[in-house]
């Protein structure tokens, strides 16, 4: 015990976060400009420390800052570069780190930089004037009406198993000619699944891990008038998604790549972090954002977990949809076995914890176009399952609910492409048992069944031990 006391102690000093370390003077500038003579190629890695958004200059070879971007609060920012070239990260005016390309810099790996809180820095603290305009926001509770067209929905709605049976297998989950026999009809994906177990709560514990909520008004602002106009000069093909987890590789979709316009994905990036970090009430860094990913007709994303090191707290925000027959949900398998289906219009938001909860569109999208962004945060200190699990330490964040595996996935027969029609060969051979022993029932059993509690018409068995 001493000795686990003690390791748990170790762990706790190192895995100390960079924003909690301490801090020195500024550096002063060292280099006047970038030696262009060398053409050895190298990657160099910064990895802010800090709760503060840095701006990250290279110095050409006149000795002028030209600007490289943001490195955003407690992220990484990677950029390719050669020998001799000098890069300067500052804080407003204030100059963080300055650093000259060397040849003895690994080739085979990123030269990764920290960087650390310095001089009169300051850090950003979660601002709570929000909490009641974020709360507002949250969109929940609504039921889906039987009155209006899937198409239209903006809602939760809960199945069970017997929901998911009824469904026709050619509108659901991976189709013959997009995969191998065995993963045929398939709609939850059963690699990656051991992490579910160890990985903790990010919301509250009465937080089901997902919510709906409706667009703030700097989010609407940024993404409407912009993609309406990108769609019509920003439009690509979009690469295979690797994993396995969705059938583009045979139903082609498209995007618009918000690397190639970082002052708006930075801008999602600002908004989904105050967001998610009321949603979690966790300090959280930013690990990625991504798309718009268009999906076209057809497309179908199966059940599935995310990262387990970097994608604790996500979101999914649904910017635009064109020509949609019916509503196109995000499907999430929950505890005490339901299934959630989340319908989302245009300027919405949906909320989830994805390293554990298995989430997809297995549904067929019926519909033209349905474009999303893709936005995923962390716990600073959040490396992984192993971070979490050194012993005499407490539970990370909100823990590890007993009944992580009671999901209708945890069976392990759903996981197989023919478990629904193996389901109901089972459930009719049982009902026509049931049936035939109700017709061999013998008049006197169903006169003992009306409560008759006589002693002389209770008859006992032995055979081998046993009564029956």
């Amino acid at each position: 015990r001493k000795r686990n006391l003690m390791r748990a102690l170790f762990l706790l000093l190192v895995s100390k976060p960079l924003w909690c370390r301490g801090t020195g003077p500024c550096p002063k500038e060292q280099y006047v400009a970038s030696d262009g003579t060398s053409s050895e190629k190298r990657t160099v890695k910064f990895e802010n420390g800090m709760d503060a958004e840095l701006d990250l200059w290279w110095v050409d070879f006149r000795g002028t800052e030209v600007a490289q971007g943001q490195i955003m609060p407690l992220s990484e920012a990677a950029r390719e570069t050669f020998v001799g070239h000098v890069f300067r990260v500052r804080w407003k005016t204030v100059l963080v780190h300055e650093v000259k390309v060397s040849a003895h810099l690994g080739t085979t790996k990123a030269k990764a930089i920290r960087l650390n809180k310095c001089g009169d820095v300051s850090e950003n603290k979660r601002d709570t004037s929000r909490d009641a305009e974020f709360a507002a926001l949250m969109d929940d509770k609504r039921p889906c009406g039987v009155e209006t067209a899937s198409a239209a929905w903006s809602c939760v709605r809960f199945l069970t198993i017997s929901d998911l049976e009824r469904r026709s297998k050619v509108e659901y989950g991976l189709q013959p000619n997009e995969t191998r026999p065995s993963r045929h009809y398939q709609t939850v994906d059963s690699t990656y699944v051991s992490q579910i177990a160890t990985i903790p709560k990010v919301t509250p514990p009465r937080s089901p891990g997902f919510a709906l909520m409706n667009f703030t008004e700097p989010l609407t602002q940024l993404l409407g008038d912009w993609y309406a106009q990108r769609r019509q000069d920003s439009i690509r093909k979009h690469d295979v998604i690797p994993g396995g987890y969705t059938n583009n590789d045979v139903v082609s979709i498209d995007k618009i790549d918000l690397d190639r316009f970082p002052h708006i994905q930075n801008a999602i990036i600002r908004e989904m972090r105050q967001i998610l970090e009321w949603w979690t009430d966790l300090k959280l860094k930013h690990t990625s954002t991504f798309g718009v990913r268009i999906y076209r007709r057809d497309s179908c994303l199966i059940n599935h977990v995310d990262r387990m090191d970097t994608h604790l707290a996500s979101a999914v925000i649904h910017i635009h949809q064109h020509g949609v027959d019916e509503g196109w949900p995000l499907e999430l398998y929950l505890p005490d076995y339901q299934v959630a289906e989340v319908y989302t219009q245009p300027r919405q938001l949906i909320l989830y914890e994805g390293a554990w909860l298995r989430h997809g569109r297995p549904m067929r999208f019926k519909g033209d176009e349905f474009a999303n962004v893709f936005s995923h945060f962390a716990p600073p200190d959040w490396t992984g399952p192993r971070s979490a699990a050194a012993p005499g330490l407490a539970p990370k964040y909100y823990g590890i609910p007993d009944d992580r595996l009671t999901t209708l996935a945890d069976d392990p027969g759903v996981l197989a492409s023919d478990f629904f029609e193996r389901k109901k060969k089972t459930t009719n051979n049982m009902e026509q048992q049931q049936q035939q022993q109700k017709i061999r029932k013998p008049p006197e059993a169903e006169a003992g069944s009306s409560g008759s509690s006589s002693s002389s018409s209770t008859t006992t068995t032995t055979t081998g031990g046993e009564e029956l």
